[in-house]
């Protein structure tokens, strides 16, 4: 028809029916799903800002954030040295680190209270400091610094020779008067004057304390079974007393005033404007030693050679650089020390740019930071002891996450 062709189905056999079109209906299943990932990643991010998982940084693992600043407190034995780090590594990371000084007792307080981001001090905490911080902190030693013993004697010039149990026994009380027998007879040739000796100590809690105490307690069996050593203890009552606060005061006391005698570091001694005058230490080789740099430098090379020391969560406590072995070596040396939170979110204003400048701050003291100690007479820093510090710092992380160490 119409000239169409169209074929007939063989007998017996149906023609084929069409099927009906089956309309499907969209799968929400789908779109559920997809609203629910959504939504959680709403939740992530907004906790992130929520609780500063970012910050204003340009790349975290390979260049450096900027425009960060770290704050610090704590000793003031390394206030010169760490003030010259922090200007170097502002001017090569543009990061900022500020740090106060407000003395070693302080600068723990503040770490523990978490509004700091790290502490620094002259002596080890406590297991009784440890267990009252909120959170796991870790130890890196970063240099090594003398303490000295200063005096003001008009009219008596050079080094006074003192041995550690006289000085002890003059701050016990037992020795009061600076032309004692004990004081005059390691001192052949010296007019010493019958003027009542006057000790003067730091009234606050200070790391130069705890060095002193520990060196005393080693040189006398009274000392180490009375006062004891730590950064605030209770120093017998002597004839004539002082308690400065803090090492600048202390010092200037002892330059201003007759017949005094008190402990600062060597470097505030060295840079002073009227330097006073300072002991040589016996040592327990039998030698008087003047604090120098190059003594210093080798009591630490000579305890760390013949030391063990803990992984940076470990206990410092009964670390101590006093008395090291050599002929040569100066017997009122220490380590000095920063902290931090080992898990870093647990700190002051926490967020990943912070955390990640905190752990280059600290590489950066380990490494490009050491040629600056000699320049302000203190040692640098063991490679054995680098070496501890850096494992530690592998360590560290920001929620449970490592934190590289970017450049």
């Amino acid at each position: 028809m119409n000239g169409q062709a169209y074929s007939v189905p063989a007998a017996g056999i149906a023609a084929p029916t069409r099927r009906p079109v089956v309309r499907r209906r969209p799968r929400r299943g789908g779109w559920v799903a997809l609203s629910l990932l959504l939504a959680l990643v709403v939740v992530v991010v907004g906790a992130g800002y929520a609780f500063h998982w970012y910050g204003p940084h340009k790349s975290i693992g390979g260049r450096c954030p900027s425009g960060v600043t770290l704050q610090g407190n704590g000793a003031q034995f390394i206030q010169p040295l760490v003030a010259q780090w922090a200007s170097a590594f502002d001017a090569e990371s543009s990061n900022s680190v500020n740090y106060v000084a407000g003395g070693s007792g302080t600068g723990i307080t503040d770490l523990s209270s978490r509004i700091v981001d790290f502490a620094a001090t002259d002596d080890p905490l406590s297991p009784s400091q440890h267990a009252s911080l909120p959170s796991a902190v870790l130890t890196f030693p970063v240099t090594e610094g003398s303490l000295v013993i200063v005096y003001n004697l008009p009219g008596v010039n050079g080094h006074l020779n003192l041995s550690g149990a006289v000085l002890a026994d003059i701050y016990l009380g037992k020795v009061t008067r600076w032309n004692d027998p004990a004081i005059e007879i390691n001192n052949s040739g010296v007019s010493l004057p019958a003027s009542t000796i006057q000790t003067v100590h730091r009234s606050d809690p200070a790391g130069t304390t705890f060095v002193l105490s520990d060196f005393l307690s080693q040189e006398s069996p009274a000392w180490a079974s009375g006062p004891g050593k730590g950064i605030g203890i209770a120093f017998p009552t002597a004839p004539a007393q002082s308690a400065p606060h803090g090492n600048a005061a202390l010092l200037t006391y002892v330059e201003a005033t007759r017949f005094t005698i008190g402990y600062t570091d060597l470097t505030d001694v060295l840079t002073a404007t009227n330097p006073p005058s300072y002991a040589a230490i016996l040592n327990p080789r039998g030698h008087y030693i003047v604090p120098t740099l190059a003594s210093t430098a080798s009591a630490g090379q000579d305890i760390v050679a013949n030391s063990s020391f803990p992984s940076s969560d470990g206990n410092w406590y009964n670390v101590s650089l006093v008395n090291a072995g050599g002929a040569t070596d100066y017997p009122v040396v220490t380590l000095a020390y920063l902290f931090a939170f080992q898990a870093t979110d647990r700190g002051f204003a926490p967020s990943l740019a912070k955390s990640t400048v905190l752990v280059a701050w600290f590489n950066w003291v380990l490494t490009t930071g050491q040629a600056s100690a000699n320049a302000n007479d203190f040692a640098t820093l063991p490679a054995s002891l680098v070496s501890v510090d850096q494992a530690g710092l592998s360590t560290m992380t920001f929620n449970g996450a490592s934190l590289p160490i970017c450049s």
